[in-house]
This record gives C-alpha cells, sequence and structure tokens, in this order.
C-alpha cells in the first residue's frame, strides 16, 4: 500500500492559510499513482463557514481525500456541525484488500486538547478483535500520542493516550497516523510506526520548518515514511514489520536493578507499611547490585517523614539512588531530601553500564520540565561514556502511561524524548502515575514503576516494584507484587552489552 498523509491544512484567509504550499503538495499526489490519501485533521483555521467552503473547492477542484477526520480547530465556534454538513462523517471504519484503516475524531469542542472517549475507544477495540486477521491495521486520529519534539509546552496530548497506546500495542496495529503539532516526526513503539505529520500549508509552522507531508510505502517487510517538505528537502525512515524474536541466548548476568516508586512513607493510612516491609524482604534476598528510586518517597516533605523514610531504607542492603518527585521536596523537602537522601543527580557506574539521575520536579509543584541546559549536560555526560550501557532515570514519565489522565508529562517530553531516542540512550526508568509499563521506542527501553507502597496504585495487581535483569544480550524487566514477591514478564528486549551505546 501506498499513502499520501497530509494534516493541518488550516484554510483561511491568506493571514493563515499558504495556498502554494498547498498546491505544491497536491501537485506531487498527482504525479504518483496512490492507494489511500488521508488527512489528519485542522482542514480549517477556525470552523467557519467560509472556510469549509473554501476547503470544499479546493478538494473539488483538486481530488477528495479517501479519509478525513476532524481537528481542534474544526471544531471550533460550533464548526463540527458545519464538518458534517461540508465533509462528512467524523469517525469510522474502511476496508481495503487485506488492511483495515480506522479514523477517529479526537477533537474536543473548542478546546486545543484532545480525547477519545468511551464511545470511540470502544469503537477501535470492536474494530481491531473484528478485523484482527487483516495484515495491515492503521489507526487515523488527530492528536498525537507519543509526545511530539520541537512543539514547545507539551501539555495536551490525548488525555488518555495512555490506554490508547496500551490497545494500539496489544492488538498490533502496524501504523498511526497523526498531526496537530505542525513538526512531522516517526518513531517505531515496539512493533507500530508513529507517523505525525507537519502542517501541509499553515504559515505557523514551528523551530524555522517549512510546510511538509508524508509518503508511506507499505510492503511485507517494510514500513517506510518519506517526510517531503516544500522546500524539495526530504527524510527517509523504514521500519521492519513485526519482528520477532526467539531469546536463546541470553550471556552472562551482568546487572539486577530493583526500580521501585511512589513509596509515600508517612504516619498516615496513605502509607502502606506491611506492603514495604514485605517488599525489602523481598529486595533483601534478590541480589541485586542497586535499587533506583524513581521519586515519591514520602507523602509530603517534612521531618517526621523524612526520619521514618531514612529508618527504614536504611534496612535495604543494597545500594541506593534516589530521586525526588514534587511532593518529596516541598514545605521542608528542598532541604531535607539531600540531607537524608544525597544529592538531587546522581551518578553511579558499575562495570560496562553508567545509571545518571536528573531532577524532574519543581519545588512546590506536581509539573516536571527539564530545560535545554539540563538536557544538553545530560546529553554531554552520556556522550563521555560511549563505551557503556546507557540508564537515565528521572521522576515524570516522558510517554504516556496506562490508567492515567495524561497530565504527568513533562511539559518539555517531547524534545526530551527526541534526544533520548536520538542519542540512543539504552534504558530510561520513570516513576509517576502508579502503574507499570515498559516499552521500546526505537532502540530505547522505557520502564515506568508502580506505587511500591501507597494507596494509591492504578495497577489491578496492587502495589509493585520492578525487577530489571540486564544480560549480555538482553534486558528483562519483571514486576514484582510488594506484598506477596510474585513476579511476571512486562518486557524482554535485546541489546549488546559488546556494542553498548549503540543498542
Amino acid at each position: 500500500m501506498k499513502i499520501f498523509h497530509i494534516s493541518d491544512s488550516h484554510m483561511s484567509a491568506s493571514s493563515h492559510f499558504n495556498q502554494e504550499a498547498f498546491d505544491k503538495a497536491y501537485q506531487d499526489y498527482k504525479e504518483d499513482q496512490y492507494d489511500l490519501f488521508i488527512h489528519s485533521g485542522d482542514i480549517t483555521q477556525g470552523g467557519q463557514r467560509s472556510e469549509y467552503e473554501k476547503a470544499v473547492q479546493e478538494f473539488d477542484e483538486k481530488g477528495w481525500p479517501d479519509i478525513v477526520i476532524p481537528g481542534n480547530h474544526d471544531k471550533r465556534s460550533g464548526g463540527i456541525s458545519l464538518y458534517r454538513k461540508y465533509i462528512g462523517q467524523t469517525s469510522g471504519v474502511k476496508t481495503f484488500d487485506d488492511s483495515v484503516v480506522i479514523y477517529v475524531d479526537s477533537g474536543v469542542a473548542d478546546d486545543n486538547d484532545g480525547r477519545v472517549g468511551t464511545v470511540k475507544f470502544n469503537m477501535i477495540k470492536d474494530a481491531l478483535n473484528k478485523y484482527q486477521m487483516k495484515d495491515l491495521k492503521i489507526l487515523v486520529l488527530h492528536h498525537h500520542v507519543v509526545p511530539i519534539p520541537m512543539t514547545g509546552r507539551e501539555r495536551n496530548v490525548l488525555a488518555n493516550a495512555g490506554d490508547l497506546l496500551d490497545m494500539i500495542l496489544r492488538f498490533d496495529v502496524d501504523l498511526v497516523l497523526m498531526g496537530h503539532k505542525h513538526f512531522p516526526n516517526v518513531y517505531r513503539v515496539e512493533n507500530t510506526v508513529f507517523v505525525n505529520a507537519g502542517t501541509v500549508s499553515d504559515k505557523k509552522t514551528r523551530h524555522g520548518d517549512v510546510n511538509s507531508y508524508n509518503i508511506i510505502s507499505i510492503d511485507e517487510d517494510n514500513i517506510n515514511v518519506r517526510i517531503k517538505r516544500t522546500d524539495d528537502s526530504q527524510v527517509d525512515k523504514s521500519f521492519s514489520r513485526r519482528e520477532k524474536h526467539i531469546f536463546n541466548n541470553f550471556g552472562d548476568k551482568k546487572c539486577r536493578i530493583i526500580q521501585m516508586s511512589n513509596s509515600f512513607i508517612s504516619h498516615s493510612s496513605k502509607f502502606q507499611r506491611t506492603h514495604f516491609d514485605k517488599a525489602v524482604s523481598t529486595i533483601n534476598s534478590s541480589n541485586a547490585d542497586l535499587l533506583i528510586h524513581c521519586g515519591g518517597i514520602v507523602e509530603e516533605g517534612i521531618r517526621s517523614n523524612y526520619e521514618l523514610a531514612a529508618k527504614l531504607f536504611s534496612r535495604i542492603d543494597t545500594p541506593k539512588l534516589v530521586t525526588p518527585a514534587g511532593r518529596d521536596i516541598n514545605y521542608l523537602g528542598y532541604r531535607l531530601f539531600p540531607y537524608y537522601f544525597g544529592d538531587f543527580d546522581k551518578t553511579y557506574i558499575k562495570d560496562h553500564i553508567i545509571f545518571k539521575g536528573i531532577s524532574s520536579s519543581q519545588y512546590d509543584s506536581s509539573i516536571g520540565i527539564i530545560g535545554h541546559t539540563e538536557r544538553a549536560e545530560l546529553l554531554e555526560h552520556f556522550n563521555r561514556h560511549p563505551d557503556k550501557l546507557n540508564c537515565l532515570f528521572l521522576h515524570h514519565n516522558v510517554i504516556p502511561i496506562p490508567h492515567s489522565r495524561e497530565k504527568g508529562l513533562l511539559e518539555d517530553s517531547g524534545d526530551l524524548l527526541y534526544d533520548i531516542v536520538d542519542k540512543k540512550i539504552d534504558l530510561v526508568l520513570t516513576g509517576t502515575s502508579s502503574h507499570p509499563f515498559a516499552v521500546k521506542i526505537n532502540d530505547t527501553i522505557i520502564v515506568n514503576a508502580n506505587s511500591v507502597s501507597s494507596v494509591y496504585t492504578r495497577s489491578i495487581s496492587g502495589n509493585s516494584f520492578n525487577m530489571i535483569d540486564i544480560y549480555d544480550n538482553l534486558i528483562v524487566v519483571y514486576e514484582v507484587n510488594s506484598l506477596w514477591g510474585k513476579k511476571k514478564i512486562i518486557g524482554m528486549w535485546e541489546i549488546s552489552l559488546n556494542s553498548a551505546g549503540s543498542n
């Protein structure tokens, strides 16, 4: 299948709409043969009648896309009723031979945020169930699921992006097409390729970029994505389809890491002391080399909580690295944390592995951020150790976590995620949202920890921590129940410690 993918045309008066860029993209479309033409939302600038009339005129002259969905701009000022009148259906399913395309309206009226509500979420799940035997499964929506670089404050991803991401991966969706942020980007998350389109014709581009669109070619073995810009430059990315691995040579075990988060230590009932004590007993018998606590060590940053936390953590025999969450440094915590647990940003080196912590938390705030200067210093630090497997740990999640409303992301998660993937940082450990989750994005493995001992857990199995075994050729991530010590695998990926840093 060959797909022509545009987004964010923002048809309007000339102050917004770049007619020349739009015409150039269509000229490219006319010069080749495509099986599918997709527009992933924001057809108009403000959902106005005149803008929809212009869209109809342009599409009548140049050719209607096979699949069109509304974006947040199309739903402004009651524009969704005009969308239905002039464009048509907002969500649906189309089948093509051995392929299925599911397209979904993710916009919210008069809001830039996105949401796939219960009805549409179930529509996607039902369609994936019905067409699970199709060789190619494609999902189209307007809002991005995974954070996008170069797009500023990352606070308007889909509200339920984590649940959607989880479903996409469980059903082996091959391709997800999106727009919204006016900057093109491509990631492979496990076996799914996520493609964001830039804006095809809005004058609001980002970071000095120009208008762009995507050409996607899919065969039995590969998904090839070409980002074409209207200045005639292009970027090509290729991903093999549905890689399957047989793990029969782990090599020698090099390191065992215990990852925990949100212990929530306090004298209140929100801290489940029995769960913590049982977890400590399991950890002490696990022969772990290192414990990494990804924030939320105390319920609040007050002296009595820290005194109890220091006492309880002293019972863990394993060397410990702790990075703070916002609650750890509120009130007196900003001074108490370093007194009891050391520097905010810690480094630990074991043989061929380097562990580097960075504080993403802000004083008296639940919002996280790692600024440009901190990111540059972080990457320079890893660049000094190209021969080692690089592991980064922080509190805030850099990808959406299931069963949580996506407000836990770093403000600059798009830029951080891009730097992590671009520089091939091998392993990233995070600790927000109290739900265990592990995925591989391109060559980077990202693991989030559940709450080890607070009443606030989103895991149906209860409190837990992660156990991560690093071998010569493999990383295995287990979730371990805090109370019972029962463990299950939540991820397994090939690596090569013999060529650490290039995964």
